[in-house]
Parts: C-alpha cells; sequence; structure tokens
C-alpha cells in the first residue's frame, strides 16, 4: 500500500478542495488524516493508485509525496502499540509515519511507515498484511 501525504497552507476548504480533485479522476482514498499545525496542514491518505493520485495532486499545484507502507496486525489493547514500536527501536528501525487503520476489539490493523520497510517486514513474520 502507498501512503501520500500533501502539505498545504490551513485554511476553510482545504479538505473539499483536496478530496474533490481526486474524486474528479476517480482516485479511491481508502483512509484518510488531516493534521492542523498552526497555519499549515499535512493532509495522510492511503490509495492503492499512488502514481494516479500524485499526479492529479501535482497537477493541480499540491506539494504530495508517497511513501510505501506496511501493514502490521497487532493485538487490540493496551501495550501492543508501544510493543511494536519497541522492537523497531531494538532492530534500529527508524519509524517514519504510523496510524492505526482499523479496530475489532481483538487486533487492530496499523499502518506504518520506516527507513527501511524491507527489513521491517522481515522483523513482524506473520504480522505483516
Amino acid at each position: 500500500m502507498r501512503s501520500i501525504r500533501v502539505v498545504v497552507p490551513n485554511r476553510p476548504g482545504l479538505l473539499a478542495e483536496v478530496t474533490e480533485v481526486l474524486a474528479a479522476r476517480n482516485v479511491d482514498i481508502e483512509t484518510i488524516v488531516v493534521e492542523t499545525h498552526d497555519a499549515g496542514a499535512v493532509v495522510r491518505m492511503e490509495v492503492q493508485d499512488d502514481h494516479a493520485a500524485l499526479g492529479v495532486l501535482t497537477s493541480a499545484g499540491y506539494h504530495a509525496v508517497s511513501d510505501d507502507v506496511l501493514l502490521a496486525r497487532i493485538e487490540d489493547r493496551p501495550g501492543s502499540l508501544a510493543q511494536l514500536s519497541r522492537r523497531f527501536a531494538d532492530a534500529n528501525l527508524n519509524i517514519r509515519a504510523l496510524h492505526h487503520v482499523q479496530r475489532d476489539g481483538t487486533f487492530a490493523l496499523v499502518a506504518v511507515s520506516t527507513d527501511d520497510n524491507v527489513r521491517a517486514r522481515q522483523l513482524l513474520g506473520d504480522n505483516a498484511v
């Protein structure tokens, strides 16, 4: 799966603009998170066709970058995310981005991007989705 980040000035209507640009080109958004920081905003999303999404966003004047993400299946309980983070830290893997994608009370799916996704996938073993 690919993660796309769009870094833009924060303003009313921002999310509507970004999602309308993608919808006009039939780009399907699987997950999306918007965070604002003072006058700026970061729109982070997972899409199946990142090349189409990047092209559409860049053509519309947005600064967008993509990154590979892994889906990790962890127990849905307190401390699971800490254990996952510790495993990566102990393996000297830097987490670039991480967020919960889905929770069902038993397991959670976490999208994670590291500085070495090949090693991260090996470390996750059967927990990589």
